[in-house]
Parts: C-alpha cells; sequence; structure tokens
C-alpha cells in the first residue's frame, strides 16, 4: 500500500511507548525549569501522562478478558496481542480529551482532535483493529482522560500546599 509509511508513522502516537518517552523526559526535565514552566508542564504531569498510562492499563485488562483475534491475524506483521478494544485508539484519545480541556487555544485542541482520529484510523488501514476495536478503545480514552482532568486541580492543589508542586 502506497500510504502504509504514513499509517505507521501516525500509528505511532497512539503507541505508549512514545508516552513513557514522553512521561521520562518530561521528569528529567522538571527540576530545571522555572516556576512558570513547571506550573504550565504540571497538567501534563499530573492529568495527561497518567490518563494515557492508565488508558493503555485498563485496554490491557479488556483486552486478556474478551481475548478477540486481530483481523491480521496469520500474516507476518500482525501484533501477537489481541485486537480489542484498540490500546491506540484509547492511549490517543485519553491525550486528546485532557489537550482538549485543559488548552486555551482552539487550533490547538483541533489539531489533536484530528490527530486522535488519524492514528485511530491508521490501526483500522494497517489492519490491526477493526472499526468497533477503535470505538471502544476511544471510548475508553475519552472515559479515562475526562475522569483525570477532572481529577486535577483537587490533586494539584494537594500537591502546591504540600510545596511539592509550583
Amino acid at each position: 500500500m502506497v500510504y502504509e509509511g504514513f499509517w505507521q508513522f501516525v500509528s505511532y502516537f497512539g503507541d505508549v511507548q512514545y508516552w513513557i518517552g514522553l512521561t521520562v523526559a518530561s521528569l528529567i526535565i522538571y527540576p530545571l525549569l522555572s516556576r512558570k514552566d513547571k506550573h504550565k508542564l504540571s497538567w501534563i504531569v499530573l492529568a495527561m501522562l497518567p490518563a494515557v498510562l492508565i488508558s493503555h492499563q485498563v485496554v490491557s485488562v479488556l483486552k486478556a478478558f474478551f481475548e478477540v483475534a486481530r483481523p491480521c491475524l496469520g500474516l507476518i506483521d500482525c501484533p501477537a496481542s489481541y485486537s480489542f478494544p484498540s490500546g491506540h485508539a484509547a492511549v490517543i484519545f485519553a491525550f486528546a480529551i485532557v489537550t482538549t480541556l485543559m488548552a486555551k487555544n482552539k487550533i490547538i485542541s483541533a489539531l489533536v482532535i484530528v490527530l486522535a482520529f488519524l492514528v485511530s484510523l491508521s490501526r483500522v488501514f494497517l489492519n490491526y483493529h477493526t472499526f468497533l476495536d477503535i470505538s471502544v478503545g476511544a471510548v475508553v480514552g475519552l472515559a479515562i482522560g475526562f475522569l483525570f482532568y477532572l481529577a486535577y486541580k483537587p490533586i494539584h492543589l494537594f500537591l502546591e500546599k504540600k510545596k511539592i508542586v509550583p
């Protein structure tokens, strides 16, 4: 397929390893930041990244429970894990909902939502998932992301009182 490279690239943004790398990078640079920049980064560390990681874990449990085979089963590049629900869709939609609700910029919000749909569609176009897989994965990610968005302010206030975050 001519566009397979594009879809593989887009799919990468739904990979939990990408977000683990971002988490580690954020934690490494956090002590070096100014107070103002630490405050800007706090929602990423306290809401977005946990939502992404928890979404991935919830999907892993659901995959083990449902044990739905992938549409690509038997092909060379087919992942060994189960298909339902899509972890990539859950991860990217957890990122998208937290970012959209926290962002003050409508252009960033729109771009993030488009990215979430592209990542999810990439999984179908690469034949790793069905539309049902990505739909349920997206709902899982949206729900968990929304919960972490709601939890952010109370957690941040608690950590501010303890002088852990600015």
